[in-house]
């Protein structure tokens, strides 16, 4: 076995060592915490809860969330049943939204549109309809902006993914041209072009910064793209931490590149002016939201920084080996200090990716069931890709390249097989970092965007037996809402002639078909809401004509029975 071979076995023992380890930290971090992240506030409940049909107008209407939450302008809207706004103020405090209402309201039904932005940044929304002495005839659709504009959240999306490349190409050539060609005769010509790719870079960087401020105030707050220019999309409250990461990667980046052109300087001041641009985004995102934050927020900053030096790496390889290939010395110096750090953070990239990911997700079921897990499998996939890449040019043909006994021109021949290796690797690690920009912008709990309800309408039924109290009809309202398949709420109320709530029955057994009898959901449960009001929650599995059947005990013996259709669309 020659001197080449044993060197090359013990390196990839020690990288398969390397990466052994890194695997089994990961394990061992992600399956020792406590519990599941919080990383998308969800909501925990309401009073009055939904569909309650309340005897008097209530002080305040309260939404509960399991995290702290803060409210956009005109985040919380109050209409009554014909769609008309009801004057309301509302006010958030940690996990709880308060709306002030009128002291006193019209009977009829109320819905209230809110709309909260997580501390991880996202946006999430839903509404809430409730009655007042009875339920509405008929519920008109609030007239509201749509709460997650596509185009905003598609040009939020494009525009992350650019600032990561061209930030981590920035940093990472950054580092390359202070540490990693030291000692190395690099040519003027391919200098200056390393630092061109750098200053571009940068620009794409900072460019993109600038559109992420309008984009993200749009985003949280609902505005569509032709809203960019109003200043609620630029309003500061909202918008802070994405102005302080623009002014991080201003500094940083200007500073760097300025002193890379300053010689003199010790190599860690572009490098350290590098890092905190690099680093500014861990300042915000999903990482920021999830307990423990320090841990997270380091971790962040670590995957981050081996990103860059992984990237930024490859990129300054590509432009700087095909004039190396005929100076073995400088070209084996080159690729081995790019070698022992690239080992390195392929496995600081698989731990705290492994890490994030879990403490995100807080499971496995997420993982395929979300949005975020499926880009986040998505991602894996690219990585391990990538890793492949870069171990058949570790093992393969980064040795014949550094090796001295091999011939000048063999030697040339894997130079340049290393170039050609490093720009798949690095081809491939820009479309991972364009998975992540449209990964940061997704929910990690695909907390589905509640929308007002659509309008809808009371169904009547008449209970022509002697049922009342007195011996007179009664007649039992029902409503179905949103009315959509899916999860809906039957709201049943039994009043008399007057229109006046009855209480005196037991609970009403409930039962829901299909008209043309091809699914038949049986009875459903009924939880009392109020003077003579139940409450039913079901799931209509398709769209037609649906039959929502109800039936009172009126006596020992009587036991009427009335039935309304509802068509699902």
């Amino acid at each position: 076995m020659t001197r080449t071979t044993r060197s090359t076995t013990r390196g990839t023992v020690r990288w398969a060592a390397g990466l052994l380890l890194a695997a089994l930290v990961a394990v061992l971090t992600v399956t020792g915490a406590a519990a599941p992240a919080s990383a998308h506030a969800t909501l925990v409940s309401t009073d009055p809860a939904e569909g309650s049909v309340l005897p008097e107008t209530p002080d305040v209407v309260t939404f509960t969330f399991d995290e702290g939450v803060s409210l956009p302008p005109d985040a919380v809207q109050v209409f009554d049943a014909a769609g008309e706004p009801v004057e309301a103020g509302s006010t958030s405090r940690d996990k709880v939204i308060t709306t002030d209402l009128p002291d006193s309201l019209d009977d009829g039904s109320y819905v209230v549109v809110w709309r909260a932005i997580s501390a991880d940044g996202h946006p999430i929304a839903g509404s809430l309809t409730f009655a007042i002495g009875a339920p509405s005839a008929e519920v008109a659709a609030p007239q509201v902006p749509d709460t997650d504009p596509t185009d905003v959240r598609r040009a939020l999306s494009i525009a992350m993914a650019l600032n990561y490349v061209g930030l981590l190409v920035a940093a990472g050539l950054v580092l390359f041209l202070a540490w990693t060609t030291r000692g190395v005769r690099v040519d003027d010509a391919v200098r200056g072009r390393l630092l061109r790719v750098a200053w571009a870079s940068s620009g794409v960087a900072l460019v993109t910064a600038v559109a992420l401020v309008p984009l993200s105030g749009a985003y949280q707050q609902g505005l569509s793209v032709t809203q960019l220019g109003e200043s609620a999309a630029v309003d500061p409250a909202i918008v802070a931490d994405d102005l302080v990461v623009l002014a991080l990667q201003a500094v940083g980046l200007l500073v760097a590149l300025v002193a890379l052109r300053r010689s003199g300087l010790a190599w860690w001041v572009p490098v350290g002016a590098a890092a905190l641009a690099a680093l500014a985004p861990a300042s915000v995102g999903h990482s920021r939201a999830i307990d423990p934050v320090w841990l997270m927020v380091v971790t962040d900053v670590v995957h981050l920084a081996a990103g860059a030096t992984w990237l930024g790496g490859l990129v300054g390889l590509v432009l700087v080996l095909g004039s190396l290939s005929g100076r073995s010395r400088d070209a084996a110096l080159v690729l081995t200090r790019f070698s022992a750090v690239a080992a390195a953070t392929v496995g600081l990239l698989a731990v705290t990716g492994t890490l994030m990911g879990w403490r995100i997700l807080g499971g496995w079921a997420p993982l395929f069931e979300t949005t975020y897990g499926r880009l986040l499998l998505v991602k894996v996939a690219i990585a391990g890709v990538v890793v492949l890449v870069a171990g058949y040019n570790r093992f393969r043909l980064l040795p014949s390249a550094t090796d001295a006994e091999t011939g000048h021109d063999e030697q040339r021949r894997a130079v340049l097989g290393v170039r050609g290796a490093v720009r798949a690797e690095g081809a491939l690690l820009v479309f991972l970092l364009g998975v992540t920009g449209f990964l940061t912008n997704q929910s990690p709990r695909e907390a589905a965007v509640d929308r007002a309800p659509e309008a809808s309408r009371v169904e009547v039924g008449v209970l022509v037996d002697d049922a009342g109290p007195a011996g007179e009809p009664a007649k039992v309202l029902a409503t179905l809402s949103p009315q959509t398949t899916g999860p809906n709420t039957v709201l049943v109320q039994v009043q008399d002639q007057a229109g006046e709530p009855l209480d005196a029955f037991a609970e009403p057994v409930v039962s829901i078909a299909a008209a043309d009898d091809s699914v038949d959901l049986g009875e459903q449960p009924v939880v009392p809401a109020g003077a003579g009001t139940f409450r039913v929650e079901t799931v209509i599995p398709a769209s037609g004509t649906w039959e929502v059947q109800v039936s009172l005990r009126a006596s020992e013996f009587d036991n009427p029975v009335t039935t309304m259709t509802f068509q699902i669309p």
